[in-house]
């Protein structure tokens, strides 16, 4: 159960302690931007976007929300725009990373940001608006980003919509399956020099970075790019800790990473670091292609996901071609409490704003009801990269 303090701070602590006071001493306590304007705008929001019939009807009510979202939307006038929301609090001495004395009064949040904090592009003249939770901030303006993922998503994002003038909704399908890995194109070249002739090795060198199921140069870049991670991190930490806090740290450990590749120094990168990386990738891998080593896992969440297997409630090692930093995003993690994850696309969606029709995907179903039938049925239709179809 949670502790309130008087400053609105929150502390948990365990069940069995519930009816003791608590001690004097010092808690790691968290802060939740709930109980304000932000939750009484909610309905505001939901309702702002139903009845709205242009882009401009709609954009300024999703500023200020609990999501903290980033917005692509348009309207049938061929408006578009990019919207950044959220409800980020202003902290005087700090950007929330690290805990700080909450007894001090200067290190506690000093309001909201405002609406106009935050970034909003309305038809920029390059015609198209991106987002693939990229660094967006704008430089003039208090630091809404704690962290981003990794541009190379947004920049083949980028690249796909300029590759032609016009698109059809078959186009931004295959774009929603874009498997070319902009990640990989940065870091084999770099490692090559050390890749030898045995038929892997050759295989990664003329690898054209699309990750497909029978792959096995994405199998072995899979390996190879975990194994770069911990070999550059070991230089600054010892194992112990590299395996018990680094990387739970998912989103800055790869940050970090990627400075130190792109800037490809010999002192942060050494051709020892890169020698030892492909000595660890040969000794891990067994010549598997991509989806015998990428596989998704669906689990039901009553009771934290811990319901008997033969419920059938859950689909497991499921083969998939999503990969990291690719479009078509997926990636295996173990939360910050032990549990496996698998970070993906959570939904699809293509339309032509011309007309009234939809085409979507959920990796699961449309329903969580356990004994509907739309249950689990377009898991197979999400791992193929098939859409169904509504009209609206």
């Amino acid at each position: 159960y949670f502790y309130d303090t008087s400053d609105g701070h929150t502390i948990e602590r365990k069940l069995e302690s519930m009816n003791k006071t608590l001690d004097n001493g010092r808690y790691l306590a968290a802060k939740y931007a709930l109980t304000t304007d932000a939750d009484m705008r909610a309905m505001d929001l939901f309702f702002s976007t139903v009845t709205a019939k242009t882009v401009f009807d709609v954009k300024d009510h999703l500023t200020i929300n609990l999501l903290g979202t980033n917005y692509a939307i348009a309207d049938t006038s061929g408006n578009i725009a990019y919207v950044q929301g959220g409800n980020v609090p202003i902290r005087k001495t700090s950007t929330g990373l690290l805990p700080l004395p909450a007894w001090k009064k200067e290190n506690l949040w000093q309001g909201y940001l405002a609406p106009d904090h935050y970034m909003s592009i309305v038809n920029p003249p390059e015609g198209f608006v991106a987002t693939a939770n990229n660094y967006i901030q704008d430089p003039d303006k208090p630091p809404v980003v704690t962290f981003s993922a990794l541009p190379n998503r947004v920049n083949r994002i980028k690249q796909l919509l300029q590759s032609k003038k016009k698109f059809s909704t078959d186009d931004f399908k295959k774009f929603q399956s874009d498997t070319y890995s902009l990640l990989a194109e940065q870091i084999v070249p770099v490692i090559s020099p050390f890749l030898g002739t045995s038929d892997i090795e050759i295989a990664v060198k003329q690898w054209d970075y699309v990750s497909t199921l029978d792959s096995k140069s994405a199998a072995f870049f899979k390996i190879l790019y975990k194994s770069l991670t911990r070999n550059i991190l070991l230089q600054f930490f010892n194992e112990e800790r590299f395996d018990k806090y680094i990387m739970t740290c998912a989103y800055p450990i790869t940050v970090l990473v990627d400075k130190i590749i792109r800037a490809n120094n010999a002192t942060l990168l050494p051709p020892s670091v890169l020698q030892q990386t492909v000595t660890d990738t040969l000794s891990q891998y067994n010549g598997e292609n991509y989806g015998e080593v990428e596989k998704m896992n669906l689990r039901n969440m009553i009771f934290g996901g811990k319901l008997p297997a033969w419920l059938g409630l859950d689909r497991k090692n499921m083969s998939t071609n999503h990969c990291m930093e690719c479009v078509k995003v997926g990636n295996p993690r173990h939360s910050q409490l032990g549990a496996p994850v698998y970070i993906s696309q959570a939904w699809r969606m293509v339309t032509d704003m011309g007309t009234n029709l939809v085409e979507t995907a959920l990796p699961g179903g449309p329903s969580g009801n356990i004994l509907s039938n739309f249950y689990m049925r377009e898991v197979e239709m999400f791992l193929r990269d098939q859409y169904k179809k509504i009209e609206m």
